[in-house]
């Protein structure tokens, strides 16, 4: 028992850890897949391959390196940084559609 009185589950913290890893990996898959459709939508057929590339390479990289987390692994850091890559190349995607529609 912990101070406020409720039983520690050692347990049930690393799948509530994988899961909010799903959730901010299917996330970032359905942003670069949004970005793919805006830039393909405005005519920028590079921006939208780069973008749609980068969701399905991210969807597939979740569904090669999740099964494989483990508490104390090395799984999660390699995740980690593929979901920083995916989310700045979103970004900088994002911006370059932002820009070429305040330009155009």
């Amino acid at each position: 028992m912990t101070e406020h009185g409720f039983a520690e589950d050692g347990g049930a913290q690393p799948q509530r850890t994988m899961l909010a890893w799903h959730r901010t990996v299917m996330a970032s898959v359905l942003g670069c897949a949004t970005v793919a459709f805006a830039a393909s939508r405005q005519q920028m057929p590079v921006v939208a391959a780069v973008a749609a590339c980068t969701a399905l390479g991210l969807f597939v990289m979740m569904l090669r390196d999740l099964p494989s987390w483990r508490v104390g692994g090395g799984a999660h850091y390699l995740l980690m940084r593929h979901v920083l890559v995916a989310v700045l190349l979103l970004a900088a995607l994002g911006v370059t559609i932002s820009v070429s529609g305040l330009v155009g």
